[in-house]
């Protein structure tokens, strides 16, 4: 019983990379001489169409008697052309361009050796216009050696059955020596034309082959420009970030030494002030009112300054709680919850968009934090905007996990876009912020091993990215 054998497939062998890029230059090279070909062919057969019945003129006055039947076929060889110039347009004359080099000279050759037999002179003078033919055709196009080979062997061939029957071995040889002077010329010419043919040709290949390594060096160095600009930027970005994390480091010591500073003055205000309020109760009635609103009026003022100082002191030292995996999606809708009053005042619109299962290593609580900044900045930027909308979208790109926060505000402009990290840069107004909002976020990003960057245009958008390390994936048991 047959059993089916299973069959393996056998893998093609792979191919040189040399052999592969050595075909495709030659390709390249057919195709440019395809394409410089089908541009001569037309100019050539316009020149056949109006030179050959332009030179008449020679047949009136070389041989008079033939004049019209030499017309006749010189108009006929002009009509010829026609069908030739109209395939040049049909897609399949370029499958068949080298047949135009042979055809174009050949045509006038004809007509010529015609005209030579009809007048029964073995020499006459018109084995010129063969060897013009020939020349003319040498400068129009350029021959292949099997073109040339193929056109001069047939012309040659048309000379000598027009010439031949025509001469007498009898009586005076003086038209023999000039066939054979005329025969001569030509195939000098043709020698000329052949040995031309082959210099000028591997001159072009020499001239393709340089064109091909200087477009190559070209692209390399195009490369490696593309390269090294992308490097300077990275380098640029990174020197930024090195900066940026120089002038924290520095406000931050200095942060430290104020908000130590300041703390105990603090505390001995709170400490007054608590007395105060106590000393109160003893003071008429009538100054009760008037001395608890100036004491409620100053412990604001002492609030806010200890508010400051907690920024001050969140910013020197930011609290480190270690890694732990985060799901981004959850933090999100837990920020969304915390901000849903204020953007519903606003009557802003939060749209949320954050693959579940977006994980990455972080603390929640200052990821909800940074958002929750990147959200009332929003909210402050679309203040006058007719339909507030604001847009947090996670995705991937690369090894990367991209949380994106775009609104539709008022935009950051561009000269105050690379400072907005900047500790105390606000361009907020008097008592509505301290600028250090942005820098904590930035602070935070990089205890997370994140980043965060800000895209704007003014009156369009503002699009703040934070980039985090995706958590790894549990192993498999």
């Amino acid at each position: 019983m047959d059993r089916d054998v299973p069959v393996t497939p056998v893998a093609a062998p792979p191919v040189d990379p040399a052999i592969l890029a050595a075909a495709e230059k030659s390709a390249r090279f057919e195709g440019e001489l395809q394409e410089l070909n089908m541009r001569n062919a037309r100019l050539g057969a316009w020149f056949v169409m109006v030179l050959v019945p332009f030179c008449a003129v020679l047949d009136w006055l070389a041989y008079p008697t033939h004049f019209w039947e030499f017309l006749l076929l010189r108009i006929l060889c002009s009509a010829m052309c026609i069908p030739l110039l109209l395939a040049l347009d049909r897609p399949w004359a370029a499958r068949y361009h080298r047949v135009y080099p042979v055809i174009l000279p050949l045509l006038p050759a004809m007509a010529i050796c015609l005209m030579i037999y009809f007048t029964g002179d073995g020499s006459s003078s018109y084995y010129a216009g063969l060897m013009l033919c020939l020349v003319g055709t040498s400068f129009v196009f350029h021959w292949t050696f099997r073109e040339i080979g193929l056109t001069v062997t047939l012309v040659l061939a048309f000379y000598l059955a027009a010439t031949v029957p025509n001469l007498h071995f009898t009586g005076d040889l003086r038209s023999i020596g000039l066939f054979i002077n005329n025969t001569l010329f030509i195939l000098l010419t043709c020698v000329i034309l052949y040995c031309g043919s082959r210099q000028h040709h591997a001159i072009r290949l020499r001239e393709f082959v340089n064109r091909c390594k200087v477009e190559a060096q070209r692209e390399e160095l195009t490369r490696r420009n593309d390269e090294l600009s992308a490097t300077l930027q990275r380098l640029r970005e990174t020197e930024a970030q090195l900066n940026q994390s120089e002038k924290l480091a520095s406000i931050g010591r200095l942060s430290a030494g104020i908000v130590h500073e300041i703390n105990n003055p603090l505390n001995y205000v709170k400490s007054a002030l608590f007395v105060l309020k106590k000393k109160t109760k003893n003071l008429p009635p009538e100054a009760v009112e008037s001395m608890g609103q100036i004491l409620t009026d100053i412990g604001e003022g002492v609030d806010r300054v200890a508010s400051i100082v907690s920024d001050l002191r969140t910013f020197a030292h930011p609290e480190n709680k270690g890694s732990s995996p985060i799901d981004l999606n959850h933090a999100v809708a837990k920020a969304a919850r915390l901000m849903a009053k204020q953007v519903g005042d606003s009557q802003a619109k939060l749209c949320c968009d954050v693959p579940a299962d977006f994980m990455t290593l972080g603390d929640e609580n200052h990821i909800i934090q940074i958002l929750i900044n990147l959200i009332q900045n929003s909210l402050d930027a679309m203040g006058c905007h007719s339909a507030p909308e604001i847009t947090i979208r996670g995705r991937k790109e690369g090894d990367e996990l991209l949380l994106s926060v775009c609104d539709n505000g008022s935009g950051i402009p561009e000269e105050h876009l690379q400072r907005i990290f900047d500790p105390f840069f606000t361009t907020k107004e008097v008592g509505q912020g301290m600028g250090l909002g942005l820098s904590l976020c930035y602070r935070m990003m990089q205890g997370m091993d994140g980043t965060i960057t800000a895209t704007s245009q003014v009156g369009a958008f503002t699009e703040f990215t934070l980039r985090f390390k995706p958590a790894a994936a549990p192993a498999a048991e």
